[in-house]
């Protein structure tokens, strides 16, 4: 789960290496001369340093957004990816099969850092981070039209789809005590099946951001309701802009539009109102300039969440994202749960990461990363979760928002954090 803080200095180079044959993709990218692809009768140019992935004949490589990468066919509902779901997004191009796509059009996702286009035959979806001028030149070469530009966000959100309820949803995410894995990409309904008898029982799911790495063309609706049914806790991660790659400009405002957005896509997914939605802050260490962005960021990614109805999680390391939720407890608007990613192999809440105890019974905590586990036969690269989730305490009433239960093990003897 997670892309890893020390990622970010990785070079492309490295990074595809390091990723390995999970992605299918040469770890000499960078010395790739420029080349053309067709494909169902239109032509792209790949750009020198890029690496070509043909899905036809390698079915199961990793459709990742975090390398330069295009990648021609249909992604697999078994890719094999290596764990971490999240990083510094760098210029990929999915090209793949759309029998209904009639007309040329393109729409740029700037929340999200996505465009979505369509030719006869094909849709495309391209990641640019901060590539966006070559990317948008890639697809304008192949005669995709300029695309309209979005924030593809709204406070409004969005009907929750399929069967699944905002209660069931609740209680599949905010309460649970034991082992959980995480994921760049969903696994299939039938590898799921496989690890029913696994030690695990939650899963971590990467519901959408600029920052997610793999695409998941698993994760539905009815992928949610078919595994929330099957028994599965639900751990909802959204993953945007970033202290550590510097990708945080006004840190208020874009803390709202990615809550906002984060909502819309849960809701997208049936995972409905008082639901817990995490965000994914990467980062080891971090400043005194650093930590005060991280804490307007989160503060205002969980003020909204509120105000839409939806619970808070923060993700990051104990120096890093944690470290500036608590060391300014009470000055701040504090997450509901903190997820601690601190690899020490130890299956706990991670009690050292909240010595004041503040998140008590509202702690996960990341003990192991990056490892293949095999049960019924599947094997998934995974990290690994410790839960440690009680039930919320009953709602209380803040002015301008909605009620909404406190999470704390001990309602009356831990105090309680500020939701203005």
């Amino acid at each position: 789960m997670r892309s890893r803080w020390w990622y970010a200095g990785i070079g492309t180079v490295a990074a595809v290496a390091a990723i390995g044959a999970s992605m299918a993709i040469a770890s000499t990218a960078e010395a790739t001369p420029p080349r053309s692809v067709s494909y169902l009768g239109h032509t792209f140019a790949v750009p020198a340093g890029w690496s070509l992935v043909d899905l036809r004949t390698n079915p199961t490589a990793c459709v990742r957004f975090d390398v330069h990468a295009v990648y021609v066919g249909t992604p697999s509902t078994e890719q094999k990816c290596a764990a971490s779901g999240g990083g510094a997004v760098r210029g990929a191009v999915l090209i793949a099969p759309s029998p209904t796509a009639r007309t040329a059009r393109a729409t740029d996702d700037s929340v999200e850092q996505r465009i979505t286009a369509t030719l006869p035959g094909i849709e495309i979806t391209a990641s640019y981070g901060s590539d966006r001028t070559s990317v948008v030149a890639l697809l304008t070469a192949a005669g995709v039209p300029k695309p309209s530009v979005t924030s593809g966000v709204t406070a409004k959100v969005t009907p929750i789809q399929g069967p699944v309820t905002a209660s069931l949803v609740a209680t599949m995410t905010e309460s649970y005590r034991g082992l959980g894995f995480d994921a760049c990409a969903a696994p299939s309904t039938s590898d799921m099946t496989s690890w029913g008898k696994s030690p695990f029982s939650a899963i971590g799911v990467y519901i959408g951001g600029a920052g997610r790495a793999c695409t998941q063309p698993n994760l539905t609706a009815s992928w949610v309701s078919t595994e929330t049914a099957a028994g599965w806790h639900l751990l909802p991660l959204y993953v945007g802009p970033q202290v550590a790659y510097n990708t945080i400009t006004s840190a208020a405002a874009q803390g709202i539009s990615s809550a906002q957005d984060a909502a819309n896509q849960a809701s997208s997914l049936g995972i409905g109102k008082g639901a817990v939605l995490y965000y994914d802050m990467e980062g080891g260490s971090y400043t005194t300039a650093e930590s005060a962005t991280a804490q307007t960021f989160l503060a205002a990614w969980t003020t909204e969440l509120h105000t839409l109805g939806y619970h808070s999680a923060v993700y990051g390391s104990e120096t890093g994202a944690i470290g500036a939720m608590t060391s300014d407890w009470g000055k701040v608007t504090e997450p509901d749960i903190l997820d601690v990613a601190n690899w020490n192999s130890q299956a706990d809440d991670d009690p050292g990461a909240d010595t004041a105890n503040h998140w008590t019974g509202h702690r996960v905590h990341q003990f192991e990363g990056d490892a293949n586990a095999t049960y019924g036969g599947v094997t998934i690269n995974i990290d690994q979760d410790y839960f440690g989730l009680a039930r919320p305490c009953p709602p209380i009433t803040t002015p301008g928002s909605p009620a909404l239960p406190l999470y704390r093990e001990n309602c009356s003897a831990l105090p309680i954090p500020s939701h203005t």
